[in-house]
């Protein structure tokens, strides 16, 4: 993942939409459980197996959390939840992968 942001991915939904500066038109107090089980509940199974490709793609990336603030740089700042872009990517990770467990959806993702 690069920070153009012209070549979208399923990240920008997640962070733009659900994380961005209008948070609160999802959740009032832009509650971040809230958001989270508000994305889940209303992507594709498809959307968040790509949301878990775009995030295991960002850590395995030497800059990755650095992409990711430069990325969204005006749009979203992790530390709103007192989190650090490292601690609200692993939240978001382990609750993807806890959720989609959860429905039956396979955390396996093709090699190519």
């Amino acid at each position: 993942m690069n920070t153009d942001s012209s070549k979208p991915c399923e990240l920008d939904t997640l962070v733009v939409v659900y994380f961005g500066q209008d948070c609160d038109l999802i959740v009032e107090d832009c509650d971040f459980n809230k958001l989270l089980d508000e994305y889940l509940t209303t992507s594709t199974e498809f959307n968040l197996r790509m949301l878990l490709a775009n995030i295991n793609e960002i850590e395995n990336q030497s800059d990755g959390y650095e992409v990711l603030i430069a990325r969204y740089k005006g749009e979203f700042a992790p530390d709103l939840w007192n989190m650090t872009a490292q601690e609200w990517l692993g939240t978001v990770k382990a609750r993807l992968i806890s959720y989609m467990t959860a429905k039956g959806y396979s955390t396996e993702l093709s090699p190519f």
